[in-house]
């Protein structure tokens, strides 16, 4: 390590701790100004009305005890209700660091300086288990090894392409402008994808919100609006009765919508979770949403490796090693026994489904002409943005019809819920 890395490390180091140190002082005056003022005002109320001094003093402690158990109270519903959203923040959150590390990288080779020194820069702003999982990388470079094989030795610091493309291409400049290429196109595309994710992270809500309510007006209201018909000799409307045998039907066969509920609700978590590419895990029924993204990866990977001249198998032994999918593993292990026993590789990539005929043909043609990496490259962008425009355009058709059937579901359940009241009052005036 050289003495301007030490220092600046240090110098880093330093204005982290007395960054928290101000965040900490700067909390605890927020609450000594709320109990200075809560003070004041007990104090206030003593003075304006002594006489009445043990009933202010029972307020205030009953406000304390409701602001004390409410805060508490509300942190442990957040952690339990919405612990799905925060697995999908710390999903970003891993996403956003393996893209500062990439263009630390970019950064090291554009500037010339040692990339160890820069990720040891960077490594002292960061947690204490992710700056360590830094240094070990900035140690095996600085013990001489290839960026290739450091990134080897230290999975799960990139994405399981950037790995592949950096273990297959190096720090050439060609695999650093792809990846330049790969970051850029990610920046433009993250308020598509963050609109998308909105949409259903709404839906949710609106579906958690109506839940409880429902459940109050099926187990609570109902039932007295059966007896109070029922003593009045009235018959209910007609709209109320289908809501009522509706929402018995749910009521009695529970056990039926509970697991389809915990299912859904899944099913949204997991598709959110795994559009961060931070857990590539593709089952059966949400495959084919993630088609593009998967080719896109494997083309990506796959141009690096014909540009430096690698053989097929060899690249497709990389990929098989770097993805963390079973799937998409048994994918790359059918193209490469296929490719060992003489067929034509790209015939074989568009059979396992990763490209159409029409983009076969085309990539025989730049095979032929001896441009291959730059239409692989091509390719692996337009199904990267396809797969997004797709994505976008998916949550936009299932959110508009969604919002209408809630809406329609609770205007109706409102209305049935408010006929009896009519009715009621109109057979008692006559």
């Amino acid at each position: 390590m050289t003495t301007n890395t030490f220092d600046s490390s240090s110098i880093l180091r330093e204005v982290r701790a007395q960054r928290g140190g101000e965040n900490v002082a700067n909390t605890f005056k927020v609450i000594g100004i709320f109990v200075l003022a809560f003070g004041v005002a007990w104090i206030a109320m003593l003075l304006a009305a002594p006489a009445r001094a043990w009933e202010t003093c029972s307020v205030i402690g009953f406000v304390l005890m409701i602001l004390c158990f409410g805060t508490i109270k509300l942190v442990v519903s957040f952690v339990y209700f919405f612990w799905p959203f925060l697995l999908y923040f710390w999903a970003n959150v891993n996403v956003v660091r393996q893209r500062t590390l990439l263009l630390l990288v970019q950064t090291a080779v554009e500037t010339g300086k040692p990339l160890q020194d820069i990720i040891r820069a960077y490594a002292s702003g960061c947690l204490p288990w992710y700056a360590a999982r830094l240094n070990r990388f900035a140690a095996a470079l600085d013990a001489g090894q290839s960026l290739e094989f450091a990134v080897h030795k230290n999975w799960g610091l990139f994405r399981y392409d950037v790995a592949g493309m950096l273990r297959l291409g190096g720090n050439a400049p060609e695999t650093l402008r792809s990846l330049e290429n790969v970051v850029e196109d990610e920046r433009n595309f993250t308020a598509i994808l963050t609109n998308t994710l909105i949409r259903i992270v709404y839906l949710c809500m609106l579906v958690l919100s109506m839940i409880p309510i429902l459940f109050f007006m099926l187990v609570k209201i109902i039932p007295e609006f059966e007896k109070m018909f029922e003593e009045f000799d009235s018959q209910l409307p007609s709209l109320t009765l289908v809501v009522i045998n509706v929402s018995q039907w749910f009521v009695y066969h529970w056990y039926l919508c509970v697991p389809l509920v915990c299912l859904i609700a899944a099913l949204a978590i997991m598709y959110m979770v795994l559009q961060t590419n931070v857990v590539v895990f593709r089952p059966i029924g949400l495959r084919r949403l993630f088609r593009s993204t998967d080719t896109a990866k494997f083309l990506r990977l796959f141009s690096v490796g014909v540009r430096h001249h690698f053989p097929i198998p060899a690249i497709l032994d990389m990929y098989r090693w770097t993805v963390p999918s079973e799937y998409l593993r048994a994918k790359g292990w059918k193209i490469q026994q296929a490719v060992e026993q003489g067929r034509d590789w790209i015939d074989t990539v568009c059979r396992e489904g990763f490209v159409s005929e029409p983009e076969a043909s085309l990539l025989h043609s730049a095979e032929r002409a001896g441009n291959t990496p730059m239409v692989l490259d091509q390719l692996a962008l337009s199904k990267e943005r396809s797969q997004v425009r797709r994505d976008d355009l998916i949550s936009k058709l299932l959110f508009i019809p969604l919002v209408f059937l809630l809406g329609t579901v609770i205007g109706t359940f409102v209305i049935a819920m408010f006929l009896p009241l009519l009715k009621l009052i109109t057979d008692l005036s006559m």
